[in-house]
């Protein structure tokens, strides 16, 4: 009995081989596990920290890459865009300023009116932005109490300035009909003209009269009527009725019944008695100028320089050969429908430029340098005109001058 107890005593607590090795701390045993555990974590976690870091490097790089493909495409439509908006206004600034500058007045009225309606508008909303309330009657200054300056400006209404309507007048004591034309610069046919008086009739004071704004007849179109009908009603010249800046008239040359026309220059025909030969209504004789300028074609002159109309218009048959008036380069030359038709001007220096216009042929072109007494086209009637004839027009500095006082 207590042999076997000894037995199992002893193999209770005897250590066999399997629990020593499931115990066993020994130094030795301990680095050798730990050695093979070690190098192996640490390669792993190193290789994933760099696959990290790499993939970051390379999502930033591609990020940039991106963001300056971007930038660069919307820097790219931007410029585009800005150089069309640039070529859209400086077109835009090219018809207006012609539409401006050659209608000669058709359009005056109506930008004036415009552009005063857009100032004031801007005006009031540029106020309400800045205003800060009612002003306290404590702020406003006395009018007594403000230094009144002794060159306080004043404004000058010109009194030589273009009219563009009949004027109504009343005649005072001393009026006579000759007085009154010269106050208005008009002649004394045109008021009797204007207001149905006979050559006997004499004016009372206190009588209303009306003034046309230039010499001439004051016209009512009625339906059917042209400007070639009205100028030869009137023996005046179709050309001046169409260049006058108050009739209106577009590039159509059209008129409108109840239009009313102003025909410069123009005459009532007397009443019928006697045949009486009539002298032509555009003489051909002129004080001769410097001679800087030869004429360009056979000296027929249908309109003379005047405000409205800065130049001579030579007539001459369809084709006429027309030669330089002098010598110089060719600065600008077209061929368009509106307005001066074929048309070129020469730079003959000093400041002076020579334009010729109407063309049917144009045989000069830009920067071409043309000799005194060249062919450089024809007489014709392209553009905005009512019979063949040569526009001839001459400025100084940019300011028209009368071509008659450069040609010999």
């Amino acid at each position: 009995m207590r042999e076997d107890l000894s037995d199992s005593s002893e193999d209770l607590y005897t250590l066999t081989g399997t629990t020593a090795d499931l115990f066993d701390f020994s130094p030795n045993s301990y680095s050798t596990n730990v050695g093979n555990i070690l190098p192996t974590q640490s390669v792993g976690i190193f290789a994933r920290i760099f696959s990290l870091f790499k993939t970051f490097v390379f999502g930033l790089v591609s990020v940039f890459v991106e963001i300056s493909r971007f930038s660069f495409a919307v820097i790219k439509y931007i410029q585009l865009k800005i150089v069309r908006l640039i070529n859209f206004l400086d077109v835009s600034k090219d018809r207006l300023v012609d539409t401006l500058m050659w209608r000669r007045g058709l359009l005056f009225r109506p930008a004036t009116h415009g552009g005063v309606i857009a100032v004031a508008a801007i005006a009031i909303v540029v106020g309400g932005l800045f205003s800060k309330g009612d002003v306290a009657a404590q702020d406003l200054t006395a009018q007594e109490s403000v230094l009144r300056a002794s060159n306080t400006a004043k404004t000058i209404v010109p009194t030589d300035r273009p009219r563009s309507e009949v004027l109504s007048y009343k005649v005072i004591g001393g009026d006579t009909l000759s007085t009154i034309a010269d106050k208005y610069g008009v002649s004394t046919e045109t008021i009797k003209w204007a207001n149905n008086m006979s050559d006997s009739a004499s004016i009372q004071p206190g009588a209303d009269l009306k003034i046309p704004p230039v010499s001439g007849v004051v016209y009512q179109v009625k339906a059917g009527d042209t400007i070639t009908s009205v100028a030869k009603s009137y023996s005046a010249d179709a050309q001046t009725i169409a260049d006058f800046p108050f009739n209106y008239i577009d590039d159509t040359l059209a008129l409108t019944p109840g239009q009313t026309l102003y025909v410069p220059n123009g005459s009532v025909p007397a009443p019928v008695v006697a045949p009486k030969p009539t002298a032509p209504k555009f003489a051909n004789t002129f004080v001769a100028g410097s001679g800087r300028l030869s004429w360009p074609i056979p000296r027929v002159i249908n309109q003379y320089f005047s405000w409205y109309h800065p130049a001579i218009d030579i007539g001459g048959a369809y084709g006429t050969p027309i030669h330089a008036a002098a010598s110089g380069t060719v600065i600008d030359s077209k061929k368009q429908t509106t307005s001066f038709g074929w048309y070129c001007i020469i730079d003959i220096g000093g400041g002076i430029t020579v334009a010729y216009a109407h063309m049917s042929d144009l045989a000069c072109g830009m920067g071409q340098h043309i000799e005194r007494g060249q062919y450089i086209g024809a007489v014709g009637m392209t553009g905005r005109a009512t019979g063949p004839h040569l526009h001839f027009e001459v400025r100084q500095n940019g300011n028209a001058i009368n071509p008659l006082s450069l040609l010999n």
